[in-house]
């Protein structure tokens, strides 16, 4: 049996989502679409660790290094990459981990 790549199966689970969403009561829809905001504002937190460890770079590249400014700025290209890389693996893994068992 061949895995099906993640954006298919994440594409399909979303589909199921919507078609849950519109074939259940107000009750259930509210619960969803709640834990579909709260998993999208913890996943906005996890931004706030990439945050501190961006700044204490940038001091440290100011420090040591003279103010480099491309040097800086490659370092904060480095850290959003790594933000949204974990941010993305997050929301994927969370939202199957939520939302794969709904029945519809």
């Amino acid at each position: 049996m061949k895995k099906e790549p993640w954006f298919k199966r994440f594409y399909h689970e979303v589909i199921s989502l919507s078609t849950i969403l519109k074939n259940s009561n107000g009750t259930n829809r509210r619960k969803i679409i709640f834990d579909l905001l709260l998993l999208i504002i913890i996943t906005c937190f996890l931004k706030i660790p990439f945050i501190f460890i961006r700044d204490l770079g940038d001091q440290a590249i100011e420090t040591f290094l003279a103010s480099n400014v491309s040097i800086s700025t490659l370092w904060g290209f480095f850290i959003e990459l790594c933000y949204v890389i974990v941010a993305f693996t997050f929301f994927i893994k969370t939202f199957y981990k939520w939302f794969a068992k709904l029945d519809a």
